[in-house]
């Protein structure tokens, strides 16, 4: 099953989106563009998975008197997926009438200790040869696969699906890239075992206590090499050949360039102030953000074309949709306000004035429980609340653009938002248990992974699709 709207701002309004195993709303309220009738029985909700199988279906248990929404109870042993939903009006004989369509994300919530920090999505096709020279016999294929790799702020470690290597002090965003296929083989007496890892097989980490990038093998789970780069390292971008890191040096107020064909430190580029935050064109355009300032900077010869002072607010994340050609940034201002902002590249001028295509307020700093010292933080992290770290109003989490290029997630101080690009509104803003720090989505739009350093938790959150029919 899949809906029939083209952006998710044509949905009808739904009570919740978005919920997490193990913690379910008992009910979800939809409304509908048909109106909902009780002539023959109250509506019937039908929920499907990625296959388009029927799941569940309920009765609803109440109806709005103008027949604008109706209530239905929600199954509590739905499971980590993304669904379609589709609701109905009874007729006479037994059948049904179409309504409407929405969509629910439950997501998968797992406890990793450490700290998560960054997380970047791995992904990778294991093209596979099994030989039995006694028997004679063979077989051969691929599978794909992709997997979180999170690094772990205070355990100084980078997860790889689950197996932990040691990498420099304080770890904070990471990335996986493209590099040559790792080739594995297992000979025995009679048997010939050898499987090739192909796609994003390396990634690379900023380890923002020793100025250093790790570079990981994230096939064999292994450092293959550190690379010196400039004062506190807290944010990096990947071209996509996988050939060039640009890592944000916040103390330095800088950008190095990271050769990762020799994983060797290139040139450092100043940039307007403390960098917090990249973002990557597919044209070579390097976008950098921080407490103040935009910057833009042609790759071919890092030499720094625009720089923009952004009053009041600081940028804490970065996003581009080459789709759109919009840029994304969340930013905070003095009041601890969030807002995710579009910017159209071709109106940064050196020395302008920092002018958004529109600025969607997303949230307030409010507070949260820090389940390490049980109690109340007005910051995004306890551990980035030093003066002598981060701003601690730094989120930490790019915006990621997804579902085709409209679809914008980014983190707030209590969770997170996605918003619409192209209609210029916030879809949906979702709590979280702590605030998120970094996001990362899977190339296919499948699932988004959100790190919260503060509660040690990862979230993998379901897209559902929102194609047409």
């Amino acid at each position: 099953m899949i809906n029939c709207y083209r952006y998710a701002s044509d949905m009808p309004g739904a009570s919740s989106r978005f919920a997490i195993v193990g913690d379910l709303p008992a009910t979800i309220t939809l409304n509908s563009v048909a109106p909902f009738v009780t002539q023959y029985g109250n509506p019937q909700m039908y929920i499907y998975d990625e296959n388009g199988n029927v799941v569940s279906q309920v009765t609803a248990s109440s109806v709005a008197s103008d027949g604008a929404s109706a209530t239905f109870p929600l199954p509590s042993g739905l499971g980590q997926n993304g669904y379609t939903i589709a609701v109905a009006n009874q007729t006479g004989g037994g059948g049904t009438q179409s309504a409407s369509y929405n969509l629910l994300s439950v997501a998968g919530s797992q406890t990793i200790a450490g700290n998560p920090f960054g997380v970047a999505v791995g992904a990778q096709t294991d093209t596979y040869e099994y030989r039995e020279t006694c028997d004679r016999g063979e077989t051969s294929g691929s599978t794909y696969f992709t997997f979180p790799v999170v690094s772990l702020y205070s355990a100084n470690q980078v997860t790889v699906d689950g197996v932990a290597i040691s990498v420099g002090a304080n770890p904070t965003a990471v990335a996986a890239y493209n590099a040559r296929p790792v080739v594995q083989t297992q000979p025995d007496s009679c048997d010939e075992n050898r499987d090739e890892y192909s796609g994003l097989t390396q990634a690379v980490v900023a380890n923002s206590g020793t100025n250093t990038v790790s570079i990981l093998d994230i096939v064999n789970d292994a450092v293959l090499s550190n690379v010196t780069v400039g004062n506190q390292p807290v944010a990096l971008v990947v071209n996509s050949s996988g050939s060039t890191a640009y890592v944000a040096n916040y103390k330095d107020k800088t950008v190095t360039v990271v050769n990762l064909a020799t994983d060797t430190p290139g040139a450092t580029v100043a940039v307007g102030g403390n960098p917090t935050s990249v973002a990557l064109t597919s044209t070579g355009i390097l976008w950098v953000g921080g407490v103040g300032f935009l910057t833009e900077i042609n790759t071919a010869t890092m030499g720094v074309t625009a720089t923009e002072m952004v009053s009041g607010k600081t940028i804490v994340a970065l996003g581009y949709s080459d789709s759109v050609g919009q840029l994304v940034a969340t930013t905070v201002d003095g009041s601890g306000n969030v807002y995710a902002d579009e910017i159209n590249p071709a109106t940064v001028t050196a020395g302008g004035t920092y002018t958004p295509l529109a600025s969607n307020t997303v949230s307030s700093l409010g507070t949260h429980l820090d389940t390490q010292t049980e109690a109340d933080v007005r910051s995004f992290t306890g551990t980035l609340a030093s003066e002598s770290m981060i701003n601690t109003n730094q989120v930490g989490a790019p915006p990621l653009v997804v579902q085709d290029g409209w679809a914008v997630v980014t983190a707030t101080p209590t969770g997170f938002t996605i918003t619409d690009i192209t209609g210029h509104e916030v879809l949906i803003s979702e709590n979280t248990p702590s605030p998120v720090t970094a996001i990362a989505v899977d190339a296919n739009l499948n699932v988004v992974h959100l790190t919260m350093l503060d509660s040690n938790t990862l979230l993998t959150v379901p897209l559902p699709g929102t194609g047409t029919n």
